[in-house]
């Protein structure tokens, strides 16, 4: 599939049985739980709890989501919560291990740039005489960082998306963070093709958590419940469907 039939495939995929998208824009929603709704500890740590379980069952689901692209099935898959809360636990540590190495990177490349001690000494200067004292030095190092941190991004969320597709595939943890197997999937279905769909897919992402956002602000409290129930529900099936289809390329 081209990067035009697989964005217009998912964009009518979350809707596509209504019942099931309810039943995941639930779990979104539990997922969103503000703790500072609670009055007490006691409830934070069991809002906390729901929805850190709600989470890795988002997860879970987007898994079985990507499996059933690459499939080429139509279907949402049906909800199993116990064998979901095991794959999303399994999603939850690979994402982790590929997004844990560019944020160590960042921040090496933001010490040795010298942009860490550029804002240091920016923060001290402001509490010392309230003036903000900005240099072309920290300028640059915060050049530097940035474009180093969209770009390990790029990377990194393209082998992401990747190694969750080969989790999906394989059921194997150690499948999906194989970097050179990730990688030989990656030239496979094309880097320019893959690095294309990436920019769309953030884009498009961009444009719909505006959506949401814009709910949440003209709805107080309700809005914030709407946005995640169908928002944020609706996003995730398109982003997990979307990677399942580019997979299928291979």
């Amino acid at each position: 599939m081209n990067i035009s039939e697989i964005f217009s495939d998912s964009f009518k995929y979350p809707v596509s049985d209504i019942k099931k998208f309810a039943i995941f824009g639930i779990v979104v929603v539990l997922a969103t739980l503000n703790v500072s709704i609670a009055n007490s500890s006691v409830l934070q740590i069991i809002l906390n709890v729901v929805s850190f379980v709600a989470i890795i069952l988002i997860l879970g689901y987007g898994l079985d989501v990507v499996n059933y692209a690459f499939k080429k099935s139509d279907e949402l898959p049906d909800f199993d919560f116990k064998t979901g809360f095991v794959n999303g636990l399994k999603l939850f540590v690979i994402q982790f291990c590929y997004f844990i190495v560019p944020l160590i990177l960042v921040y090496i490349t933001a010490y040795f740039s010298g942009f860490l001690q550029s804002l240091a000494g920016i923060i001290k200067s402001y509490y010392e005489t309230g003036i903000y004292s900005i240099s072309n030095s920290f300028l640059t190092s915060m050049s530097i960082t940035v474009v180093t941190a969209i770009v390990l991004f790029v990377i990194f969320m393209l082998f992401s998306s990747i190694g969750m597709a080969r989790l999906s595939k394989y059921d194997d943890i150690f499948e999906a963070v194989n970097i050179s197997k990730v990688f030989k999937d990656l030239k496979k279905i094309g880097i320019g093709k893959s690095i294309g769909w990436l920019i769309l897919l953030m884009i498009v992402g961009f444009i719909i958590t505006l959506v949401g956002a814009g709910i949440s602000v003209i709805i107080p409290v309700a809005g914030s419940i709407i946005a995640s129930f169908i928002v944020m529900s609706y996003f995730y099936l398109f982003y997990y469907r979307c990677v399942g289809l580019l997979y299928s390329n291979i």
